[in-house]
């Protein structure tokens, strides 16, 4: 069997639709606009084109840059003071890492700095320098502590044993293991205490950084497993009692074959084909479907990359 159109499919686009309008409305989905939701279900030509449009928003996790500020305040006040009762770094912490990095730049060195993830050949749009304004404008972080990765040696040199690499997502790990092979993280980190903290994080990329920096300390926010894949058979969508995301996934690949969307084949159902609809109001993580945000022939994207 094929991916069809279910009885009531008409009835749950209506209702899919109306519930993206009220979140755009509300500035829930802040960024978006009626007008780029509406241009972009036009590229659903056909009814059933158009039921897939509507499971692939229904499962569309949005966060506004509000709820990223959210999840950075969480991961300061509760997951990284967790992580540092269980986990502390040599000689204790005797000041909250919150507090420390706050602390004024004419005042005494904190033992810890933040550092952007962000690669040699990464482009200025890269999302670590704006994760790292956000930090900086809304946790009222002091800029003085915030460093690029390839001064983590200098840094050391004048006192620094701790290092806070943020991220916004991590999806399969393989770009931060590059990231950390670049800058030759396995021997700079050496004798000091470092935390690698994405706000959202695919379990499979957590594992895979954690084989390639044993010594290194992996938390986030937000955990994401299989279930948030939406061709996977331990996704809620596309289970309507007709189809299943296998035939969901079969639909996707023929639909995308005909796009030439500017993107490598391996990528087709995102980065390491986890097949996500996640997003930042800053940026599109490349693991998300491309067709949420790339353009092809005849096809209009959703969000921004």
């Amino acid at each position: 069997m094929s991916f069809t159109l279910p009885n009531d499919g008409e009835i749950f686009i209506e209702q899919v639709l109306e519930r993206c309008k009220n979140l755009i409305s509300s500035g829930i989905w802040e960024g978006l606009t009626q007008i780029r939701l509406d241009t972009w279900m036009r590229n659903f030509a056909s009814a059933t084109g158009r039921y897939f449009g509507a499971c692939v928003l229904d499962s569309l996790i949005y966060r506004s840059e509000k709820q990223t500020i959210s999840l950075m305040e969480q991961l300061f006040q509760r997951t990284l003071p967790d992580l540092l009762r269980r986990h502390p770094p040599p000689g204790g912490c005797s000041i909250p890492w919150g507090v420390s990095l706050r602390s004024p730049s004419f005042g005494p060195y904190p033992s810890v700095c933040i550092v952007p993830v962000i690669r040699w050949g990464d482009p200025p749009t890269k999302s670590g320098p704006a994760l790292a304004r956000l930090y900086r404008r809304h946790l009222h972080l002091t800029e003085q502590w915030m460093i690029w990765p390839w001064q983590i040696d200098a840094a050391k040199k004048v006192g620094f044993s701790q290092f806070l690499f943020i991220d916004d997502f991590l999806g399969t790990g393989e770009q931060f293991c590059e990231f950390a092979k670049q800058f030759g993280l396995s021997t700079s980190l050496q004798g000091c205490y470092a935390v690698y903290a994405p706000l959202a994080a695919h379990k499979d990329g957590i594992s895979m950084v954690q084989k390639c920096l044993p010594d290194l300390h992996v938390v986030t926010v937000e955990a994401i497993d299989n279930s948030y894949s939406l061709f996977s058979e331990e996704s809620p969508w596309f289970n309507d009692g007709l189809n299943s995301p296998p035939m969901a996934r079969d639909y996707y690949d023929a639909l995308v074959a005909t796009l030439q969307l500017p993107i490598k084949s391996d990528a087709l159902r995102g980065y390491g084909k986890l097949s996500l609809a996640y997003a930042f109001n800053h940026a599109t993580p490349d693991n998300c479907l491309p067709i949420i945000w790339s353009e092809g022939i005849g096809w209009k994207p959703l969000l921004e990359r």
